[in-house]
């Protein structure tokens, strides 16, 4: 249905409760299933916490001034981060900035899931440095990103246009759909055909869409979000 291991970055988004946390869930157990190592940055404590059901995921919960020594993270293959109760997004969002240096600095393949991906930009124009480094030199070592966003109009196009692959619910606001269309050509009309929980998954290099209907993203994995 989608070329889930492909060598390219992605971004995924929709609006709050559409459904996209669901679909992140059911990639990453298709990277599992396919022995592609990955590491989810989650901002939340319960999206993605279904998938330590799968044998040899790691959890970390990232906890308020506390060090890590992530190197020792990259020992495995599938990790699940996120914010214990009272770790502040600001502070979260740091630790995941020294994460992400290590593993660009580690060059092993890896596909990193990256939850409100656009809180780690200083505005929607300027990216952030880390993320803009591996979005144009992490594929050459075969780390990919999974954007996530549910505000689409804050995430930088810089770090948009670095993805082969977008993957977007129904948006219902009509400001959200106008600036979608000026990355896909005839959003309006593509949006119109999507129904609750249905994925457009667009291809930017060949300009080709595909329509990913709600009752064929299944997961074997409990969802929490």
């Amino acid at each position: 249905m989608i070329d889930i291991e492909s060598n390219v970055h992605r971004l995924v988004s929709a609006p709050t409760g559409a459904g996209k946390s669901y679909f992140v869930g059911w990639m990453a157990e298709k990277l599992y299933q396919a022995g592609k190592r990955w590491i989810i940055l989650d901002t939340k404590t319960k999206n993605h916490i279904g998938l330590l059901s799968l044998p040899k995921v790691k959890l970390l919960k990232i906890k308020p001034h506390t060090s890590y020594n992530f190197w020792r993270l990259l020992d495995h293959d599938f990790v699940v981060c996120i914010p214990a109760e009272r770790t502040k997004t600001r502070e979260l969002i740091e630790q995941y900035r020294i994460l992400l240096d290590v593993i660009f600095s580690a060059k092993k393949p890896v596909t990193v899931f990256v939850e409100e991906a656009h809180n780690y930009n200083p505005n929607p124009y300027v990216a952030d440095d880390m993320l803009e480094l591996i979005a144009r030199e992490g594929r050459g070592y075969r780390i990919n990103l999974i954007f996530i966003t549910q505000s689409i109009q804050e995430f930088p196009k810089i770090l948009w246009r670095q993805c082969k692959f977008t993957y977007l619910f129904k948006f219902m606001i009509p400001q959200d759909v106008a600036y979608i269309g000026k990355m896909i050509p005839d959003f309006a009309k593509i949006n119109r055909e999507l129904n609750l929980h249905d994925v457009l998954e667009y291809n930017h290099i060949t300009n080709e869409y595909q329509i990913i209907r709600a009752y064929q993203v299944q997961r074997r994995t409990k969802h929490y979000g």
